[in-house]
């Protein structure tokens, strides 16, 4: 009886339903938790509202509401801006019906959302948020609307109006009880417009009345969960994960190699030069914590030491556990110790100089602290001049030319894979097999879902002095893409959109084959060389330079490739198509923020001329969250394009260091990408190894808790 009234009041009177709300919303109170609702957005239930979601909160959930089940994924950029975007089927409702070869089921949409914070809640004035809902592309779910959301105690006061799919006004109650951890509950006014919806007579939406929604929630640690009823007996469940990006570590370091402390009987200077087993017994300690490529020297009372390392993250606990190892075996009579870090590609990057021995070593007892310490050290960018005396006068013993990190191993949960066969020793050589790789297609209209099974073996051979052969080949073992017979629409080159037809290739391919060299040409100045089968579709020549300014936020690169384009059968062969890419960058860094904006311009891959701009943020886990939007003379008229709008390439990334997600640490990082439609304007080739890169990974140049000489400690 209680019930129908509400609902009764509710239809009927919007305007009282919002002047009891307004009466209310000027009370103050604590923030709330801020639940997700069916589409991915911080709200209610169907409805949003004027939260969002802890900074740095990346969400990904899967929610039905007959006809619609949505697979979304959300992230709060900042405290007042966040985004989503969400890939929705639509029951009962046939996709591609001009195409009756088509196996693609029910109709699907992707769409992209946003909110805005535009007025933080305070003692009298409650939070104010603007929002956008799919505002490009199909445009099927498209909607605008504002939301004010007060707290009064343990409710959370919603009131709101939207624009077409939100048909006036909504609002709606959030209440969150201290003694049931955990759990809240929602009731909403659900202004959605169903008998308006896309293909509502098919899929039942025009059945829908909106109005009164009840919801539960549930949520323990990351994990969390919705069930809701609508009148009309319309049931819906939502479940998500929910990742705090801005947490430094998820998993503690289980695994970590305890740091060296043997103790030896020291030699002197005179002892240390004249005998190399000194300096082999500095190099076998370093290659034991799984140093690779490691260069020591004796310069007079100097000990010089340059090496690189994929087991640990952050640079300076890298050159803490190094000239902690050196400290302990160095020959009496040093009195300072130089460091100079390397990257896996054998580029120089930062030198650490220690100048009172005492000092450090008073560090390492505890009795002096980082702070003190750094008042005894230099960090510098390495000069060509250190590099080259580095490599010209290293000491390489006959006793440590097998590795001690040599030999075959089958490791679990290695770099990101489930398993791998892998060999690796401490000259930079490696080869493995992941027999687990998998590749994701959406959207085309032989099916929605499309996928590849294929095993990779990857090898690399150090050459020396910064010169690297790579390869790698595949083997398919159980795909569907080959299904696809929809030929490229695009007018362009198909540099891209053919992609298809690479993957409906089997047996035994080259993925890439290459030679690069990499050069330090002055202090912060870098350069690349390449020559080969850059990657599946595209094989040449080319270079990049890298400038990185002193005590400056911003950088920029230029890369100039010629290419030719591979057949589709992944050997050595090449179809007629060839061009010269040249494509410079800027990129500019609000460290405080971990803020990253590149601007790209030049000539793309279908010789089709204009710009890139790219944002990211890298959180304190060291996840990089970003999106980019790339517009070109290219002229894509053709579907998905328009001769009205043509389409401009667009899309979503992220980056994960896997440190945050192992036992262990681990220089490696995964990356994955979401575009809507794979087309040719805008599109690059892949980097056979991109310097900025290489040195935003290495000196996390957008971290905000990061700096030249953080992670220093043992």
């Amino acid at each position: 009886m209680h019930l129908s009234f509400c609902s009764f009041v509710i239809k009927q009177y919007k305007l009282i339903f919002s002047a009891i709300l307004l009466l209310i919303i000027c009370i103050v109170s604590p923030r709330v938790f801020a639940d997700p609702n069916q589409l991915g957005q911080t709200g209610l239930i169907n409805m949003p509202d004027a939260r969002i979601e802890e900074e740095g909160a990346l969400r990904f959930g899967l929610s039905h509401m007959q006809p619609y089940t949505a697979l979304w994924s959300s992230v709060s950029f900042f405290s007042w801006l966040e985004m989503s975007g969400r890939y929705t089927e639509i029951d009962e409702v046939e996709a591609f019906t001009n195409r009756p070869d088509a196996d693609f089921g029910d109709y699907k949409d992707k769409a992209f959302d946003t909110k805005i914070r535009l007025l933080k809640e305070s003692r009298y004035f409650p939070q104010i948020t603007i929002g956008a809902q799919d505002f490009f592309g199909t445009k099927v779910f498209e909607a605008s609307f504002v939301a004010l959301s007060k707290q009064v105690g343990e409710f959370d006061l919603t009131l709101g109006y939207g624009d077409k799919r939100i048909d006036g006004a909504f609002g709606g109650i959030h209440y969150t009880p201290k003694l049931l951890k955990g759990w809240s509950f929602a009731a909403e006014y659900d202004a959605f417009d169903y008998k308006s919806e896309f293909a509502a007579d098919e899929s039942g939406a025009y059945k829908r009345e909106g109005g009164y929604t009840l919801g539960i929630n549930y949520r323990w640690g990351w994990l969390g969960t919705q069930f809701s009823y609508q009148e009309g007996d319309d049931w819906g469940i939502l479940g998500y994960v929910a990742i705090p990006l801005q947490q430094s570590e998820f998993i503690p370091k289980l695994d970590e190699p305890k740091p060296y402390t043997q103790t030896i009987t020291r030699p002197s200077l005179e002892e240390w030069q004249s005998n190399p087993q000194h300096s082999a017994d500095l190099i076998r300690a370093l290659e034991t914590q799984q140093y690779k490529n490691v260069k020591v020297f004796l310069a007079g009372t100097q000990l010089e030491l340059g090496a690189a390392t994929d087991r640990i993250s952050l640079m300076g606990r890298a050159v803490g556990r190094a000239v902690r190892t050196a400290l302990l075996m160095s020959p009496i009579g040093t009195q300072s110790i130089k460091i100079t870090y390397y990257t896996l590609n054998d580029i120089p990057v930062l030198s650490y100089s220690f100048r009172d021995l005492d000092k450090l070593d008073e560090f390492f007892s505890g009795k002096l602290t980082y702070g003190e310490l750094i008042n005894y050290m230099k960090v510098e960018y390495t000069s060509p001049e250190v590099a080259k005396q580095l490599e010209a006068n290293k000491v390489i013993p006959q006793s440590v030319t097998d590795s001690p990190q040599d030999g075959y191993k089958v490791q679990q949960n290695e770099d990101g894979h489930i398993v791998t066969l892998k060999k690796s020793d401490a000259h930079l050589n490696r080869f493995q097999v992941v027999p687990l790789n998998l590749g994701i297609f959406f959207n085309d209209p032989s099916g929605a879902f499309k996928y590849e099974w294929f095993v990779t073996a990857e090898y690399q051979r150090f050459l020396g002095n910064a010169w690297f052969f790579n390869t790698a080949v595949r083997a398919t073992v159980l795909e569907n893409v080959s299904d696809v017979t929809q030929p490229s629409n695009s007018l362009l080159p198909h540099v891209r959109s053919d992609v298809a037809n690479y993957k409906r290739e089997k047996g035994l391919k080259i993925d890439n084959m290459l030679v690069n060299k990499y050069l330090l040409l002055r202090p912060r100045v870098y350069s690349r060389l390449s020559s080969g089968l850059y990657e599946e579709m595209f094989g040449g020549a080319g270079g990049q330079i890298l400038y990185l300014p002193k005590d400056q936020n911003w950088a920029i690169d230029v890369a100039v490739d010629w290419l030719r384009q591979r057949d589709y059968e992944g050997g050595f062969e090449f179809l007629d198509y060839e061009t010269t890419t040249a494509i410079a960058s800027l990129h500019y860094r609000i460290k405080q923020q971990g803020l990253t904006f590149t601007l790209r311009g030049g000539r793309f891959l279908a010789r089709d001329s204009g710009g890139r701009f790219e944002v990211s943020r890298r959180f304190r886990s060291g996840i990089k969250v970003g999106a980019w939007y790339t517009y070109t003379d290219g002229n894509d008229i053709t579907s998905p394009g328009s001769p009205d709008d043509p389409y401009q390439d667009k899309g979503i990334f992220l980056q994960v260091p896997l440190n945050s997600m192992l036992t262990k640490d681990t220089r490696a990082t995964q990356n994955m990408s979401i575009r809507p439609w794979t087309r040719d304007g805008g599109q690059m080739v892949r980097s056979p190894g991109d310097l900025y890169e290489i040195f935003d990974n290495a000196l996390m140049l957008d971290r905000p808790d990061f700096h030249l000489l953080s992670g220093f400690h043992e």
